[in-house]
C-alpha cells in the first residue's frame, strides 16, 4: 500500500511533461538571444522587436558606412573589393553625365555668403541694428561688413548719430522700437530719415508686453541661411526638442498655407511679390502663424493652449490655430549681415500674459538662457548647411510645399542682391500703385 507522501509526489510522465516544457522556454530564449545578436538585416522578424521600414533602411545604410570606413573588403567581401573602386568610378560618371533636376545651384551658391553691397537692393532698405532700449554711447558694431559707431547727438533729430568707418553719419530713423540705418549709396526716400515710423507688423499686438530684448553681436552663420531656418518649422520636432518644442510628436505631415498680399508697401513689398508670394501665412498642425518682413526679419505668432509652456514646450492641440489658443507668444527676429558668414542678431518677446513676470528680478536672465539654448540648437543645422553651401554644395535642391516662406525668401534675397536702380524701383512703386488703384474700384 503507498504511503501519503508516494501518492502525492509527481508521476514519472508529469516530470517528463515540466521537461519538455523548460526545454521549449530555454529554446525559445536562445534564439531571441542570437536575434538580437544579429545584424538589422539578418534578425528575425519579431512584430514587437521589428524597427519601421525608414528606421531599417536607416541602420542598414549605418553599417554599411561602418563598414566602408573600415575598407572595401568589410563591406562587399574579399572578391568584390576589387571591382569596388572601378565601380564607383563608373557609378559617378552615369551620375555626372544625368542632367540634374531641381533648382540650379546659382539658386543660392557660395557667393551669397558675401557681405552685401552698399550698390545692391538690399542696402536700400530700413535696417534696424539696435533696440532704443539698449542704446549707449560709443557703442561699435559690425553691419554690412563695416564697422560703425553708434553716437549720442542731442543736436540730432532723434538724438543719436550712426556713424560710419570715415566717421561719416548714416541715415537713421526709429522703426517699431529700433534705431534703423539706411546703408545704401542712393539717400532714402524723402522725408523718412530722421523720423519715427508708426508702429507696424514688427511691433507686438496691442496688449501685448514685452518681456525680453536681446543683442546678439556676432553668430557665426551667414544671416540668409539663419532667416531661413526661423522661418521652416518643419524640423523643431527634430531639433528643438530640449525648449520650446519639447513634447511635440512628429506630425504625418506639415503644411504652410500661405496668406495673399496685396498692396504697395514699399521696395520690399515690390520684392516678395516678384518672387511669387507665400511670405506670410499660417502652419499646420502647428498653432503659429508667421511671416517675412523685408529686408530681414522674421515675425513670429505663437498660439499657447497651457500658460508657461513657452520655456518647456509649448503644449497644443494639433491642427489649432494660434487665434484658437488662449495665451500667445509673439516673437521678432532681426537678422544683420555683419560681416562675411557672420550675422548681428536681435531677438524680441513679447507675451499677452503673466506680466508680473517684468517685475522679477533676474528674469531677463531666464529669458536670455531660453533664446541662447533655441540659437544653439539651430546652429547645429545651419553652420552645417553654410559649410555644404562653401564646399559647392546645393542646399536649396528640391524644395516641398512646405517651404513656401523661406523659398520665398530665398528669392527675395536673390532680387535683392541686384544693384539698386532707383528710377526703376520708383517706376515699379507708380506701377503698382495704379493697380491698387483699379482694384479699390
Amino acid at each position: 500500500m503507498l504511503t501519503r507522501e508516494a501518492r502525492d509526489a509527481p508521476s514519472n510522465a508529469d516530470l517528463l511533461t515540466q521537461l519538455q516544457s523548460l526545454e521549449g522556454e530555454v529554446a525559445r530564449a536562445s534564439e531571441r538571444v542570437r536575434d538580437l545578436a544579429r545584424p538589422p538585416s539578418a534578425s528575425r522578424a519579431d512584430p514587437l522587436l521589428t524597427p519601421a521600414p525608414q528606421e531599417s533602411r536607416v541602420a542598414q545604410n549605418l553599417e554599411r558606412v561602418r563598414a566602408l570606413e573600415a575598407g572595401p573588403a568589410a563591406a562587399f567581401g574579399g572578391a568584390e573589393a576589387a571591382s569596388v573602386p572601378a565601380a564607383a568610378a563608373a557609378l559617378a560618371a552615369a551620375a555626372a553625365a544625368l542632367p540634374r533636376k531641381g533648382l540650379s545651384p546659382r539658386f543660392c551658391d557660395a557667393s551669397s555668403l558675401d557681405s552685401p553691397a552698399a550698390s545692391s537692393r538690399l542696402a536700400h532698405f530700413w535696417h534696424p541694428v539696435q533696440f532704443l532700449s539698449k542704446l549707449r554711447d560709443g557703442e561699435e558694431l559690425w553691419a554690412f561688413g563695416c564697422r560703425w559707431t553708434l553716437r549720442a547727438a542731442p543736436d540730432a533729430p532723434l538724438g543719436w548719430r550712426v556713424l560710419d568707418e570715415r566717421a561719416r553719419p548714416l541715415p537713421v530713423r526709429v522703426v517699431d522700437g529700433m534705431l534703423a540705418v539706411w546703408p545704401g549709396e542712393q539717400p532714402p526716400p524723402a522725408g523718412e530719415a530722421g523720423g519715427v515710423q508708426a508702429p507696424g507688423r514688427l511691433s507686438p499686438p496691442p496688449g501685448y508686453a514685452v518681456h525680453a530684448e536681446i543683442v546678439v553681436e556676432d553668430v557665426p552663420v551667414e544671416h540668409g541661411l539663419l532667416l531661413e531656418n526661423l522661418l521652416d518649422l518643419a524640423h523643431a520636432p527634430f531639433t528643438h526638442t530640449g525648449t520650446f518644442a519639447k513634447g511635440w510628436s512628429v506630425p504625418a505631415a506639415v503644411h504652410f498655407g500661405a496668406a495673399q498680399q496685396h498692396g504697395w508697401a514699399g521696395l520690399g513689398s515690390w520684392l516678395a511679390a516678384a518672387s511669387g508670394g507665400g511670405s506670410r501665412g499660417s502652419w499646420n498642425p502647428y498653432p503659429i502663424d508667421m511671416a517675412f518682413e523685408p529686408p530681414c526679419c522674421a515675425v513670429s505668432h505663437i498660439g499657447l493652449a497651457q500658460a508657461g509652456a513657452a520655456g518647456s514646450g509649448a503644449s497644443f492641440v494639433p491642427g489649432s490655430r494660434a487665434a484658437d489658443c488662449p495665451k500667445h507668444l509673439h516673437q521678432l527676429h532681426v537678422c544683420i549681415p555683419s560681416r562675411p558668414g557672420r550675422t548681428r542678431l536681435l531677438y524680441r518677446m513679447a507675451l499677452d500674459f503673466a506680466s508680473w513676470a517684468q517685475l522679477v528680478p533676474g528674469m531677463h536672465l531666464v529669458w536670455s538662457e531660453m533664446a541662447a539654448q533655441v540659437l544653439g540648437e539651430d546652429l547645429r543645422l545651419v553652420e552645417g548647411q553654410q559649410a555644404r553651401l562653401g564646399a559647392g554644395s546645393r542646399v536649396w535642391a528640391h524644395p516641398v510645399a512646405y517651404d513656401a516662406c523661406a523659398l520665398a525668401y530665398r528669392r527675395f534675397r536673390n532680387a535683392a542682391a541686384l544693384p539698386y536702380d532707383a528710377q526703376a524701383e520708383e517706376e515699379g512703386a507708380g506701377r503698382e500703385a495704379e493697380q491698387d488703384g483699379v482694384l479699390s474700384q
